[in-house]
Formats: structure tokens, C-alpha cells, sequence
């Protein structure tokens, strides 16, 4: 028979010349979790129906963007080649999806810097789609066209200005004020003695809540804007003698 491996057991100290148990779980992985469970269950109280409470609509109110826009994208058939040219909606799936779930999580976890960076990606890549299908029409696929629009225009700043000049404002707050270099990064200006896994609301967050509120609510006004303007310049194309040939 070949060599059989002793059976290892946890909980019996180590004899002299063992090597040292290397536990998956340490003790400061414990009081993270446990932090982190403290900080989820006294915010879902505070954004349910606390002070928290406007915020936490519109993110819920966000999913449920996602999910009626993407049911559209769902509706126009065709969706193997509806997602192989069109950036928008590998937006919705790609970008929109995962990053609105992680918009909810980080917020009852207190991670407000967090959620602010999410609102900024979410509007700068939707203005990246949206380029990018409006420009390079004629390619093939989104990829492509999406590497193009790189090269012509790498700064996102700029394409969210030709997708909405009214957003620019937004986009400045999202990227500016809103955390302190010399201060720990879990909250807006929090002066925690080391960084923590997550953070729980007092009435100090309730500004930037309100914050990260109008911020949510003015990404979902220029989401639907410009799933709206992308839905009828496909339309249309549809609907050209080219199309209607082919």
C-alpha cells in the first residue's frame, strides 16, 4: 500500500517538531466579520427607515432601471446580434449589473466613498457606450468599436460632455470633495484610527447621503435619457430602406 497522510486534528496541540497550524480564519478575520454583520444590520434599519431612507430608494430604484431596461434590450430579438455590435447593451449587463448590486452592498456597509466611485464609473462608461455605438456605427462588433473610440477620445470626461453636457457638474462632485488624503478611506471624512471593513451611519453621514442621493437620482434621469435617444436612433436605423433590404 502506499503512504497514507496521518489524519490531522485541529483542536490537538502540536508536537515538538510539528510544523504550526495555519488557521484559514484568524482572529482578526472574526472581528471583521463580525464588524461587517454589526454595520449591515444597524444600516438596513437606518436606510430602510431611518434618515438613510431616500438614499437607499433610489439604489433599489436603480435595479429596477436595470432590470426594465435590459427586459427592452431582451424584447428587440435577435440578441445574438443585438449584443455583438451594440456597446449599450453590454453596458446594461456587463457594467450596469454588477455594479448597481454593488451600489446597494456598499451602501449598508457604510462604504460611501465607495458608492460615490461606482455612480462616477456607471456614468462615464454609459457615455463610453453611448459614443461608441453613435460614432462607429458601421462596425461589426462593440469591441471594436469601443477600441476605436478609445483611440479618438481617451478621456471620459470629454465623452460624458458630448453625451450630456448637463452631467458635467455631476461628474466634478463625483470625482472631487467628497474624501480627505489624510484620513482613513471609510467614509466621507471619517476620522477612524485605522481603516475598517465597514462603517456605521450616525446622523454626521446624513449630508452625504443626501449627497450620494441626488447623485443616484441624477445618474438614473441620464440614464433613461440616453437609453431613450440610443432606442430611437436604432429604431430608425432599422427602419431605413438599407435595412428594411437587407
Amino acid at each position: 500500500m502506499g503512504n497514507i497522510s496521518p489524519i490531522s486534528h485541529p483542536d490537538r496541540p502540536s508536537r515538538a517538531g510539528d510544523p504550526l497550524p495555519n488557521p484559514l480564519v484568524t482572529p482578526v478575520d472574526v472581528d471583521v466579520l463580525r464588524q461587517v454583520n454589526m454595520s449591515l444590520t444597524r444600516n438596513l434599519d437606518f436606510c430602510q427607515s431611518g434618515e438613510g431612507s431616500k438614499a437607499w430608494s433610489e439604489v433599489l430604484g436603480l435595479r429596477e432601471d436595470f432590470k426594465s431596461h435590459l427586459a427592452w434590450v431582451m424584447g428587440l430579438g435577435r440578441l445574438s446580434e443585438t449584443f455583438s455590435r451594440h456597446a449599450v447593451p453590454n453596458y446594461l449587463v456587463r457594467v450596469l449589473h454588477p455594479l448597481s448590486q454593488s451600489l446597494r452592498v456598499n451602501l449598508l456597509l457604510g462604504m460611501l466613498p465607495d458608492c460615490f466611485l461606482e455612480v462616477r464609473a456607471l456614468t462615464e462608461q454609459l457615455a463610453r457606450a453611448f459614443q461608441a455605438d453613435l460614432k462607429f456605427s458601421k462596425e461589426a462588433s462593440f469591441t471594436s468599436k469601443l477600441s476605436r473610440l478609445d483611440v479618438r477620445e481617451p478621456s471620459l470626461y470629454k465623452l460624458t460632455g458630448e453625451t450630456d453636457t448637463s452631467v458635467l457638474p455631476l461628474l466634478s462632485e463625483l470625482g472631487h470633495g467628497w474624501v480627505r488624503m489624510d484620513q482613513p478611506l471609510t467614509g466621507m471624512g471619517a476620522s477612524l484610527p485605522v481603516s475598517a471593513a465597514s462603517t456605521t451611519y450616525t446622523s454626521r453621514d446624513v449630508p452625504e447621503l443626501l449627497r450620494l442621493t441626488s447623485a443616484v437620482k441624477r445618474f438614473r434621469e441620464l440614464l433613461s435619457k440616453t437609453m431613450n435617444q440610443w432606442s430611437s436612433r436604432l429604431e430608425k436605423k432599422d427602419s431605413s430602406p438599407a435595412a428594411q433590404q437587407s
